[in-house]
């Protein structure tokens, strides 16, 4: 196993649990529905435009992309998830070195 970098683990298990908390709470699952999908995007964007007194459809994009991106989440593994969050963090939180390190092992 390659060692990790520990700020962009800690960031990515922290991004992992917030992600997860939140699949929980919407009952989200690999497998919903379009119509399930398309129904939660609604209410979601209805709650978000009632907050600050937009137009629903202001937030439509914004939601689709949020909960299709979560629906994606919750059908990998937790590995898959923490080393997913891991690759999104890695570049803002490795040393030149790290970086350097990582780029040659993909160009072998």
């Amino acid at each position: 196993m390659i060692d990790k970098n520990p700020h962009a683990l800690a960031l990515a298990f922290k991004k992992c649990r917030g992600k997860i908390s939140k699949i929980k709470e919407l009952g989200i699952t690999p497998d919903m529905k379009e119509t399930d999908i398309d129904n939660l995007i609604e209410g979601l964007a209805t709650a978000k435009a009632s907050e600050d007194g937009t137009a629903m459809a202001d937030h439509v994009k914004g939601q689709r992309w949020y909960v299709e991106g979560l629906v994606k989440f919750s059908g990998m593994t937790v590995e898959e998830q923490l080393d997913y969050e891991y690759q999104d963090a890695f570049a803002d939180n490795a040393s030149e070195a790290e970086m350097l390190n990582t780029l040659k092992q993909l160009a072998a």
